[in-house]
């Protein structure tokens, strides 16, 4: 799948094209949960509202539930619609500001159902508790919850129609640390309870590692590497993956040093990457095959996928044991 948005510098110039997702492939199992980790500006955002149909792809093909979703007539397009879900980075931005508890939960309900008001009441109010509100929460709006509150009535009207797919978009990232566990352990709770399936949009590995089956980590609008989350964080191939995890930093700041692998420079302009693998003007990895030729993603070994031309060569395992014993 390709997401391409067009950029005029002015009236009469050539448009160019913003490569935000530049071919990406990969499959999602139901009830598990995929982790999409990558730098700011990989494209992970704009994957995740194009699966969703949010902003239409540039080309390629989406398929759910062995469905082809780009080819949907309006009945079709509202069936899918109901059958997934999105929670946002911003919890205050993403409720309407004008709407109480109550009418933001019900709203699906009267779109997509034909419910009547006792039966929508009957299923917010369970909703709301399983989220970890109650009652009386029903009639404050937005400004008056915290942030966690807030987010908690996001994902309260991302399940409410108990979908197959609920897309989240970094929804942890804007609260404070002691609410973020609360929020993860919460969706665990509900993915386990309902049997969702999760793209998890995050820049955090450790949080990707903690909540997700598979990780998928993309740069320039790329996948790199996409395994398991075990094999990731003990067997990774691809300099981007290291780097990423060297990064993560020491909870302990009187532990010792570890090794890193520092990556100079700024990642490349969607509007003009570089020729051959795009991350290989900062791999310290790199070969003149890198400049060239492009790494196409295949399978280095069972459910691991690498996008490197050197994956069968590099050895990364002692440079792992030391950057993850610190948080093993």
């Amino acid at each position: 799948m390709k997401k391409y948005f067009e950029f005029k510098k002015g009236i009469f110039s050539k448009p160019q094209y913003i490569r935000a997702v530049d071919g990406v492939s990969f499959s999602v199992n139901k009830g598990t949960t995929l982790g999409v980790v990558g730098e700011s500006g990989s494209g992970k955002t704009t994957l995740g509202l194009t699966i969703l149909r949010l902003i239409e792809p540039t080309s390629g093909i989406i398929l759910f539930n062995g469905r082809d979703i780009m080819h949907l007539n309006r009945d079709e397009l509202k069936w899918f619609r109901r059958s997934t879900g999105i929670v946002f980075q911003d919890p205050y931005s993403s409720l309407n500001p004008r709407m109480r508890v109550k009418e933001i939960l019900e709203r699906p309900l009267k779109i997509h159902t034909d419910y009547d008001e006792k039966t929508r009441s009957e299923i917010i109010v369970k909703t709301l508790e399983e989220v970890g509100l109650s009652e009386e929460h029903l009639m404050r709006y937005p400004h008056e919850l915290s942030g966690g509150q807030q987010q908690r009535v996001a994902i309260a009207r991302a399940i409410i129609l108990k979908p197959l797919l609920v897309v989240l978009d970094e929804p942890t990232s804007s609260l404070d640390v002691s609410v973020q566990a609360q929020i993860l352990n919460l969706l665990l709770d509900l993915q386990s309870k309902h049997e969702l399936t999760y793209i998890f949009i995050t820049h955090d590995l450790l949080t990707a590692r903690h909540i997700s089956d598979y990780i998928m980590v993309m740069y320039a609008g790329k996948v790199v590497e996409y395994s398991t989350t075990r094999e990731v964080f003990t067997n990774t191939k691809h300099p981007y993956t290291l780097s990423l995890l060297s990064s993560i930093p020491i909870p302990d700041p009187k532990l010792k040093s570890r090794r890193r692998i520092e990556i100079t420079g700024e990642p490349p302009s969607p509007l003009n990457p570089p020729k051959g693998c795009r991350f290989h003007p900062r791999c310290p990895y790199a070969i003149e095959m890198c400049k060239l030729k492009e790494p196409e993603l295949l399978e280095y070994s069972k459910e691991h996928f690498v996008a490197c031309h050197r994956a069968s060569e590099l050895d990364f395992t002692e440079l792992l044991k030391d950057i993850t014993s610190f948080f093993a």
